[in-house]
């Protein structure tokens, strides 16, 4: 799958789970069912149907809570640029996703090493510091 839309095959696989899933629940799948049922993260299905959708080939059901797919003209995945353009969206999916676990590891790190105490202990010591020099050039006016 390329950033410019589905491929050829991305496009058939995506329909065919669309219509499996359609018969399979009596209903219009949502993105994330038609992913799932792919082994492709939500967003790279979202991203698949938005072409798909851009093309005519599906047509995104917008709910309140959900999106639902319906396929509306299925030889339109003909017109489709048929190889595989290289998988640059998966790659950085998994490289943003790799960045935010290892923030969140930070993040749980710092907690748990006690950085918040830390730094609470250094800005009131910093205010009082701040505040003995205050109250020092107070006492100095006055004394003039």
């Amino acid at each position: 799958m390329s950033l410019q839309g589905p491929s050829y095959a991305d496009g058939h696989l995506f329909v065919a789970a669309i219509r499996v899933l359609d018969h399979r629940e009596g209903r219009p799948p949502t993105v994330e069912e038609v992913a799932s049922l792919l082994g492709h993260s939500r967003e790279i299905g979202y991203h698949i149907a938005r072409g798909l959708a851009e093309r005519g080939i599906v047509h995104l059901l917008a709910g309140p809570f959900e999106t639902r797919l319906e396929i509306t003209d299925h030889t339109a995945i003909e017109d489709l640029p048929r190889g595989e353009e290289g998988p640059a969206l998966e790659e950085d999916l998994r490289a943003f996703h790799e960045k935010k676990r290892k923030d969140r590891d930070e993040m749980g790190d710092f907690f748990a090493e006690g950085g918040v105490e830390k730094k609470k202990q250094e800005k009131l010591s910093k205010m009082e510091e701040e505040f003995r020099k205050f109250k020092k050039s107070r006492s100095g006016e006055e004394e003039e």
